[in-house]
């Protein structure tokens, strides 16, 4: 695709304002007036030969009858009639004068308000909504100028770099040009007419366009800066039906933050005939979208689902497992899922492409790069969850896996938190450690009470951790000692002398625990936060079985777990800029596999399992 600098025929510029869809299939409609600006301008409303001038403060409605449209304003009544009504006011000035209000969420201009929809350009229609040759309401809509339109787009976050929100306006405006030449004037259509007298959607069907009050000064800057400049290719022309069949227009772009380092074929993306692709829509290595340095939250996403949510969303009575049974790229670095079955115990599988499931289970992309089944399989095992406790008050916050939390207190500040099975129960409850004295505080429940069980372990500043280091399943206490970079283990939690000594020759000043190898014993590692993770599988014999680099951050604050609950517990990191927990199933990828934003800079970390099954 080429950058065009001024419209070509066809294209931007040429087919007047927009006609944008507000809300349709409508029996009855309030509309506010709100003052802008020093000198404040009427709104006029017009049906055939009936017009009245409105000052602004003043809310009138249209309202359908099986007799016809009505209008309301004040002490002003138009008997039903004619469902077209035009709203008009200085719009099409440099500085308009008046808010039209649609939503009218309370007694104020309030068009901040996330799903507040009001405007300040062109002008507004009412247009009949007719099914089938019957009247049945009307629809609401506004016709913009498209540089105007733009203005009100909020597709992407208005703080990203200029140069992004420049595409992006170059973007939003060859897709809405594109889609006025190929829909035509709403007055020349009648599937037009009935769907919502209009040539886009304001919402993300087509774009998102939220009217007035949102787009801040770097966003119109960037649509300033890009003015009339759209995205044309040569296999892209007017359709047979249009009035200029056969020219030039805008190409239909699509767009959206992440790509998992490729972006996908439109056949693929919308499921249409194998070789329909046209040139300029197909799939390409993306991989700035998920490098490091940009720090993309979105670049790699999870979504957990019960058996019966899938169940529902699909239309099944029940699901039991889940497959990717084709794939695209197959072998590649870009390998994602082309079809996934699931299958069911009272009834055949259900194939789908997993393009489909974005919408069908609200996912973050089309891309689904693994399938995984949790508790279940295996040692059948939860999944590790992940919490935080702050040092400075005690108050310790974990998630749950429904995504809530529960809260409560427990020790004081500057205690060091631990999160184990200390009791054998299969849950994880809170300890403390307070460096300052040796002592351990263990509790067997996660709530706000004293420890039920306190004793010394360790000396000043030894750094502690938790494990089931003889696989008995219960998980006993140890300590790392910097002075001498030896860990001590204990096997009983009381205060003794350590029944297990050892050195782990590897660099690193964080000690870690978990089972690396699923073989049902803890044993320990040593992280560097510079990114090297050194880890063992033998507390009688140490040597480093697993020599990581972790692409982390300095900042970064490492916890370990069963994130998958496949009985081998890999790591993670707590992210304090953008509090995020990075978790990694394995220590092959070069990415996290789940991406979980909790918890609060300044509070430590924590993982472990806190609700059964």
């Amino acid at each position: 695709a080429r950058l065009r600098e001024t419209p070509a025929a066809g294209q931007i510029g040429s087919e007047g304002p927009i006609w944008v869809g507000l809300e349709q299939d409508l029996t009855h409609k309030d509309v506010k007036i709100w003052p802008l600006g020093a000198s404040p301008h009427h709104v006029t409303v017009s049906r055939d030969a009936q017009s009245i001038d409105i000052l602004p403060n003043n809310t009138f409605s249209f309202d359908y009858t099986p007799d016809g449209c009505t209008f309301f304003v004040e002490v002003t009544f138009w008997e039903a009639g004619s469902c077209s009504f035009d709203i008009e006011w200085n719009g099409l000035d440099e500085f308009p004068g008046a808010i039209i209000d649609t939503t009218i969420y309370d007694d104020s201009s309030a068009c901040f308000v996330n799903g507040e929809r009001c405007y300040t350009r062109g002008t507004m229609h009412v247009r009949p909504w007719s099914e089938g040759g019957e009247l049945k309401g009307f629809h609401l809509v506004a016709e913009v100028d498209m540089e105007h339109y733009l203005y009100g787009l909020a597709e992407v976050p208005y703080t990203w770099h200029p140069e992004t929100l420049k595409a992006q306006a170059v973007a939003g405006r060859s897709y809405a040009a594109n889609k006025q030449a190929m829909r035509g004037h709403p007055a020349d259509s009648v599937p037009r007419q009935e769907a919502c007298w209009c040539q886009v959607f304001d919402t993300v069907s087509d774009q998102n366009c939220v009217g007035w009050g949102r787009g801040e000064l770097s966003w119109l800057d960037a649509v300033d800066a890009t003015a009339d400049k759209v995205l044309y290719h040569t296999v892209v022309r007017a359709p047979g039906t249009h009035p200029r069949a056969g020219e030039p227009i805008a190409v239909p772009t699509f767009y959206s933050s992440s790509s998992f380092g490729h972006t996908e074929d439109a056949e693929v993306a919308f499921r249409q005939p194998a070789g329909s692709t046209p040139p300029y829509l197909v799939g390409v290595p993306d991989p700035w979208s998920i490098s490091p340095s940009v720090n993309n939250p979105y670049a790699h996403w999870e979504k957990n689902l019960t058996s019966a949510e899938l169940a529902e969303a699909l239309g099944m009575t029940d699901v039991t497992e889940v497959e990717i049974t084709s794939w695209l790229r197959e072998g590649t670095p870009y390998q994602s899922a082309y079809q996934i079955t699931f299958s069911s115990t009272t009834s055949p599988p259900v194939t789908r492409f997993a393009s489909s499931l974005r919408s069908t289970l609200e996912l973050r992309s089309m891309q689904i790069v693994s399938v995984e089944k949790h508790g279940t399989g295996g040692p059948g095992l939860p999944p590790v969850q992940v919490g935080m406790q702050n040092p400075g008050n005690g108050l310790w916050s974990l998630r749950n896996p429904d995504e809530t939390s529960q809260d409560f207190w427990y020790g004081v500040a500057a205690d060091i938190p631990l999160m184990c099975d200390w009791n054998g129960d299969g849950l994880d409850t809170v300890g403390l450690y307070r460096s300052s004295s040796g002592f351990m505080y263990l509790r067997d429940t996660n709530e706000t009470e004293v420890a039920e069980n306190s004793f010394y372990f360790g000396v000043r500043d030894d750094v502690p951790i938790c494990g089931d280091w003889d696989g008995d399943g219960s998980d006993t206490i140890g300590i790392y000692r910097h002075s001498e970079a030896r860990f001590y283990l204990s096997l009983v939690n009381e205060t003794r002398v350590a029944d297990i000594e050892l050195e782990l020759a590897a660099p690193g000043t964080v000690p870690v625990a978990g089972d690396w190898n699923a073989d049902g014993f803890d044993t320990v590692g040593l992280w560097d936060p510079a990114g090297n993770l050194s880890l063992t599988n033998s507390l009688a014999a140490p040597s480093v079985d697993v020599n990581y680099a972790y692409n982390t951050e300095l900042t970064d604050r490492i916890v370990t777990g069963d994130w998958d609950g496949d009985g081998a517990d890999t790591v993670g990191v707590f992210r304090p800029e953008d509090l995020t927990f990075y978790l990694r199933d394995d220590y092959l990828m070069d990415a996290a596999n789940h991406i979980i934003e909790f918890g609060e800079a300044g509070w430590n970390p924590v993982a472990g399992v806190w609700q059964a099954g």
